[in-house]
């Protein structure tokens, strides 16, 4: 993940990349296993891997869509490897052929997992409930901490103590390699934000110490927000980018590697690049339309053929 300083000003600030999730009230430990019914149920756990989130299989083409800024490549799938197609990579544009930090590209062999359901029309709403996966940094065992901070009287330079005082808390982070976590948050507004790929449509969560909520860190990026409407599950957005006190806060020089209450989640938008990314990889439908027509080709050129 990318991190830029909060508030929600994020087009002008500084990025920094997400990993693994941090959960409040977790030890670190928890959630490296798909959810299951009891947790509200599995959106697609086995569809994200360390470079990015696998769309499916659309006519034997097996789409990956992940972050621009961590990049097409191969991708690790519970513990198997796949080897991306060379000069596969499709970089997602805005409406103006401007860059995003979305970029699909495919891999070589079939995974043999679902076909995910991308979400179409309007991103969730605000207080919407969605469910993150990411494969990065968590708090890890017994991390959870207060600091005071001193102002430091000039730009991001605001010195924070862990015991010091309970001016903010939060978590600080390891750098485990645990596998994808999962965790839960609330839509708290859209963005358009840019860590230096281009201008991206997206919406973002905040990190607060509702019991159980979750945000993503350095390695993240590139994973999965999911969302359950209709009775279906949807990836409505690719992790991209973390939300922390930085330079223009109150306070800033938030430490690195650090989770505090306060900061954000940022996903760029599925439903925003809809109709770029299943033009781009066309619905099995088309597929069978397409073979159609080329089988109706034949069919006349055989008659033609034969006149």
């Amino acid at each position: 993940m990318r991190r830029i300083a909060t508030p929600l000003c994020f087009a002008a600030l500084l990025a920094v990349r997400a990993a693994a999730l941090v959960i409040h009230g977790g030890t670190g430990t928890e959630n490296f296993a798909a959810p299951t019914a009891g947790d509200g149920g599995d959106p697609g756990y086995a569809n994200v891997g360390d470079r990015g989130v696998y769309l499916g299989n659309y006519g034997g083409n097996f789409w990956v869509l992940t972050a621009t800024h961590v990049g097409a490549g191969n991708i690790k799938l519970g513990g198997t490897t796949y080897t991306m197609v060379g000069g596969s990579s499709v970089a997602v544009l805005n409406n103006d052929t401007s860059p995003t930090d979305l970029t699909l590209f495919r891999i070589s062999t079939d995974p043999g997992l679902p076909t995910l359901n991308l979400l179409s029309g309007a991103d969730p709403g605000v207080t919407a409930a969605v469910r993150l996966m990411g494969d990065g940094r968590n708090e890890g065992a017994s991390t959870f901490v207060n600091w005071g901070i001193a102002p430091g009287g000039g730009a991001n330079d605001d010195v924070w103590t862990v015991g010091g005082g309970t001016d903010k808390s939060g978590y600080t982070t390891v750098g485990n390699t645990l596998g994808v976590r999962w965790g839960d948050n609330q839509v708290t507004g859209s963005t358009t934000f840019n860590i230096g790929t281009g201008n991206t449509l997206g919406f973002h969560m905040q990190f607060t110490s509702a019991a159980y909520n979750s945000m993503a860190q350095v390695g993240d990026s590139g994973g999965a927000t999911f969302y359950y409407t209709g009775g279906t599950w949807y990836l409505a957005g690719i992790l991209s980018a973390v939300g922390t006190f930085g330079s223009g806060q109150t306070p800033d020089n938030q430490p690195a590697d650090t989770a505090v209450f306060g900061n954000f989640t940022i996903a760029a938008s599925v439903a925003s690049y809809n109709s770029f990314i299943t033009s781009a990889i066309p619905e099995p439908s088309a597929y069978a339309a397409l073979a159609g027509l080329l089988a109706l080709g034949a069919i006349t050129l055989r008659r033609w053929r034969r006149a």
